[in-house]
């Protein structure tokens, strides 16, 4: 059995716990928090009013007060913040909670994570993507039926119009380059320096074999090999769990 170099389980926590709490999130994610329950979690996103991703999560239910999102460690700070913004008129109240405080299921690693085809957003890849080039319409993590949210203008117009001309794709990698190369955020050129898209999230799976999710150009997919922090890399297109559009 091939041996994988990265297992990771740890996970930010944010804790949303007041009365507004539901009500609050409801008009700032783009999944419909009103239908999240005690044995349910939802899958959704916070985005900027010009609709760019600032961070994915998982939302948990812990009472009728308290709400949890689990998202990537390193944007917590960052995610608390951009919340915290529209908070100011509901009585909730926006903290990082540590991850064994909260009683939730133990997250699957990083690898299954990826191999799902569910992206994390970090620090480096913080609005840089519109919700539906992380495939995230096709995952359940955008309601269409709900109300307004922060930058629901910009996702619903990509939605009906067809704008989407990237979409994240499930990538194996062949590079002799440590993984630290291919960092989220990094971009992917064509053999004439052209830009195709950028990584977002890679997982190193044997010697010179890393796994990534990548948001690329359609044109992307005609090619065998692609360039990574100056380096011609052979890439196999892996299947994901859902039907790209």
């Amino acid at each position: 059995m091939t041996q994988t170099k990265s297992s990771n389980n740890h996970r930010g926590l944010i804790q949303l716990k007041g009365e507004d709490s539901a009500k609050f999130l409801q008009g700032q994610v783009t999944c419909d928090i009103d239908s999240l329950t005690g044995d349910r979690e939802v899958f959704g996103a916070h985005c900027t009013p010009s609709g760019r991703v600032v961070f994915v999560f998982s939302a948990h239910r812990v009472d009728a007060q308290c709400i949890i999102l689990e998202t990537h460690p390193s944007v917590v700070e960052l995610a608390v913040a951009s919340l915290s913004k529209y908070a100011v008129f509901f009585k909730t109240q926006i903290t990082a909670v540590g991850d064994g405080e909260m009683p939730i299921q133990p997250p699957i690693s990083s690898l299954d994570r990826l191999r799902c085809g569910r992206p994390d957003i970090t620090t480096e890849t913080t609005e840089q993507f519109i919700p539906q080039m992380l495939n995230l319409d096709l995952m359940d993590y955008i309601s269409f039926k709900k109300g307004c949210y922060t930058g629901q203008e910009v996702v619903a117009r990509a939605h009906y119009r067809g704008e989407v001309k990237r979409r994240m794709h499930h990538l194996s990698l062949s590079s002799s380059s440590p993984v630290s190369c291919f960092a989220p955020g990094t971009a992917i050129l064509d053999s004439q320096g052209k830009a195709l898209g950028n990584l977002v999230n890679c997982e190193l799976i044997e010697d010179n074999r890393i796994e990534a999710l990548a948001v690329l150009a359609n044109r992307a997919l005609e090619l065998e090999s692609l360039t990574v922090e100056g380096e011609k890399v052979d890439v196999t297109y892996l299947p994901l769990p859902y039907q790209l559009t």
